[in-house]
């Protein structure tokens, strides 16, 4: 097992070219949200946008999409209709799928959709679908740990899944102390289960890879344990994705940064009052001083 570094993330991320333009820089397709789970779908979005994505869209049911406006007005909307437990119709879904056929996306889908995700996923993914790799989160996770989205279920190349603990266990159908017992053994087995690379939260999050590859990453603090700092990373590592790192190596940077952003904010503020967004003012500052 590795400790990433930061001149392990340094010499991966993207730089751009005097000539960058926001389509040269990636798009992100986050499909999160629903009536009951509003502000998840913000704060992705939000880490997308900050982790440097050229072009952001939101797909979602209108106050989810309205919220998300209100805070960062440079996302792209995609209303969707609302379905019959208050998350996003899945025919609306299987229109956002075809909205990017022509013009691949890293998808970002799971955070706040409720019991609508199987669904949607469903919608979303299989064979020919046109994703720039995939990041699957919360609510995507718990759908995939159910079977929904079948016993041997399609992911785009260039997955990454995001599990707190919890989701892990659900996913290895195991408990929760079991994972916590031996964390590198389960974020690998994760990753070998699934075929794509495994986070596996928590204090010392770990990068796994089905070719038995693992990281440890050093950064982050207790702030961090609290709702919605997972969807700011879900965003963070999308746009990663969006603009043309390999899973590995988006997930590893985006863990990283989203750590070290989260460890200048406590010395900022504090453990006890730091909000995930809080963290994204310091991720300006970690990037500059890494050259960006």
């Amino acid at each position: 097992m590795r400790e990433i570094t930061a001149a392990d993330v340094f010499a991966r991320l993207p730089r751009r070219e005097a000539d960058s333009n926001k389509g040269s820089c990636g798009s992100v397709a986050a499909v999160a949200g629903s009536m009951a789970y509003r502000g998840a779908a913000a704060l992705c979005c939000e880490g997308a946008l900050r982790a440097g994505a050229g072009l952001v869209y939101l797909a979602s049911v209108e106050p989810v999409v309205q919220l998300a406006l209100t805070r960062t007005p440079e996302c792209c909307a995609l209303p969707c209709r609302t379905d019959a437990d208050g998350g996003i119709l899945a025919a609306d879904a299987a229109a956002v799928r075809q909205r990017f056929a022509e013009k691949p996306a890293a998808l970002l889908a799971g955070p706040g959709l409720g019991v609508s995700a199987g669904r949607v996923l469903n919608a979303l993914l299989g064979p020919g679908a046109p994703w720039r790799g995939a990041v699957l989160d919360a609510d995507a996770l718990n759908a995939l740990a159910a079977g929904e989205l079948g016993q041997m279920p399609f992911l785009p190349a260039d997955t990454v899944l995001t599990p707190h603990p919890g989701e892990m266990a659900r996913l290895l159908g195991c408990g929760v102390a079991a994972v916590q017992a031996d964390r590198p053994a389960a974020a690998l087995r994760c990753a070998r289960r699934f075929g794509c690379v495994a986070v596996l939260k928590g204090a010392g999050t770990l990068v796994a890879a089905p070719d038995g590859r693992l990281w440890r990453n050093p950064t982050g603090n207790p702030g961090l344990a609290r709702g919605g700092s997972g969807d700011v990373l879900a965003g963070m590592l999308a746009a990663l994705l969006a603009q043309g790192l390999p899973a590995m190596d988006a997930a590893l940077c985006a863990v990283w940064l989203h750590g070290a952003a989260a460890d200048r904010c406590a010395g900022r503020t504090s453990q006890l009052t730091m909000l995930p967004h809080d963290i994204l003012a310091d991720l300006a500052d970690v990037l500059r001083d890494g050259g960006f």
